[in-house]
């Protein structure tokens, strides 16, 4: 299976955050957001032409758009969190998001 494309990162990455109201290294929201997605060995050891994993640049730029949303930030280098704006959003919307919904942020 490829790596899913970034918006199938955003609602692992919005839940795992919401578990972590402090915030977590970006390495442990990269593998959530992987183990999240049921991604094989190897699929998390496809690269990008950069040498960069896939699913890590995928989970980046999945969080660029939370940030861009409002719903996350990045208090401290490699540190990422819910904005207040985003722990709302995640309580008001428990069940899956939808497409629409993830493509409107």
């Amino acid at each position: 299976m490829p790596v899913p494309s970034y918006d199938k990162f955003i609602e692992p990455i919005l839940r795992f955050l919401a578990d972590h109201p402090a915030g977590a290294p970006a390495r442990e929201v990269h593998d959530a957001a992987a183990d999240a997605l049921a991604l094989s060995e190897s699929d998390r050891q496809e690269l990008i032409p950069t040498g960069q994993a896939a699913y890590k640049n995928r989970a980046g730029w999945a969080h660029d758009r939370l940030k861009l949303a409002g719903y996350s930030a990045s208090p401290k280098h490699g540190i990422w969190c819910l904005t207040e704006a985003g722990r709302k959003f995640i309580t008001d919307n428990p069940a899956p998001l939808s497409a629409q919904q993830v493509e409107a942020l």
